[in-house]
């Protein structure tokens, strides 16, 4: 069984820096305490369903869409907000910080699935030309948890969670690569070190994430909640974000695809940890256990995409100035898309509850 997490103010063993507040509440409870106006930033669902039972906000902002252009209209001197709320997924929480950032105002964050950890880590990530940039940090007030509104999420929304964290397994390899050729950050014992805790973690705790247990639900939060204090203390994402996120980011680029990011994360964990020859029957297990949504074909994804994006993954981190990966250690082939999607291609199809 996965352990119990942290609460708000209680240090914990591995975490490193200071971790964001975390309030397990309701969104009732925190809404409705608030006491001062709110811009309420939303994916939809859930916000329909929420908003009967919260007090009215002073701006309700749609988030959809993560281009700068767009995210600089979103700017409106009439909103009489006080404080910015962020309600969803990974668009609106990653909208919220921007719109926090942009008009100085105070953030909280209030995810509604565990999909992806955008409301645990500082940086405000946005796209430019379709290309990701991370262009300024912000730290909320607090993040609430609300069980109750993330269980009725659906599952497979809540299992893809486990692509931000499984994204160690990877992203360690590349940087342990890295440090062997003394190349960028230097290399760390206790971000490593939980990082390779986090990863056990979610060995032994894949069917609590599977079913979305409350356990499940608690453990992916403190997970993202101490990633993000790592993070923010390092000032990089070595340790987790690695080859795995630059295939995606190529891919992305490539096509004009968004799949749900931790889907497509899991589809990349597996298959770059075949490319670099790291355990990846390991990382296949994993993601079976879980039960997230990973196989190609469930994603929309070709052979000719991702081959196409994994050949052109050396020229397209070298313009964008990635950190050292797979990519830059030998020329990737036809040969390793071959090998890569037969095992990617061998996850389980979609369709468990």
């Amino acid at each position: 069984m996965i352990g119990k997490p942290l609460t708000s103010g209680v240090a914990r063993r591995g975490v490193i820096g200071e971790p964001f507040k975390v309030h397990h509440l309701s969104v009732q409870d925190v809404l409705g305490g608030l006491g001062r106006p709110y811009t309420a930033v939303v994916n939809d669902p859930p916000w329909t369903a929420l908003s009967t039972t919260v007090p009215s906000a002073a701006r309700v902002v749609p988030a959809w869409n993560m281009d700068l252009a767009h995210l600089e209209t979103l700017i409106d001197s009439n909103d009489n907000g006080e404080v910015v709320v962020g309600i969803g997924g990974g668009t609106a929480l990653d909208t919220a910080k921007f719109l926090a950032w942009k008009t100085q105002r105070p953030l909280i964050q209030i995810p509604t699935i565990t999909s992806v950890d955008a409301g645990f880590t500082n940086a405000i990530g946005v796209r430019i030309e379709g290309n990701v940039r991370y262009i300024a940090n912000i730290v909320p007030e607090f993040v609430v948890i609300d069980v109750d509104v993330i269980c009725a999420a659906p599952r497979q929304l809540n299992r893809s969670g486990i692509g931000d964290i499984l994204t160690c397994h990877t992203g360690l390899w590349d940087w342990q690569q890295a440090t062997d050729k003394g190349i960028g950050h230097p290399w760390r014992d206790d971000l490593a070190n939980l990082g390779q805790t986090l990863l056990r973690e979610l060995d032994d705790g894949a069917a609590e994430v599977r079913e979305v247990t409350t356990d499940g639900v608690r453990w992916m939060a403190d997970a993202y909640r101490r990633i993000g204090a790592a993070c923010a203390e390092a000032g990089h994402s070595r340790f987790e974000e690695g080859s795995e996120h630059y295939w995606a980011y190529a891919y992305e680029r490539h096509t004009g695809a968004h799949q749900v990011h931790g889907e497509l994360i899991c589809f990349a964990v597996v298959a770059m940890s075949a490319v670099q020859g790291n355990n990846d029957m390991w990382a296949f297990d994993v993601v079976t256990r879980a039960g997230a949504r990973a196989h190609p074909a469930d994603l929309g994804i070709t052979f000719d995409q991702f081959s196409a994006a994994l050949l052109g993954l050396r020229s397209y981190a070298r313009s964008e100035e990635l950190d050292f990966g797979i990519a830059d250690i030998r020329q990737l082939d036809a040969g390793d898309a071959q090998m890569a999607w037969a095992l990617a291609t061998a996850l389980p199809r979609s369709g468990a509850s």
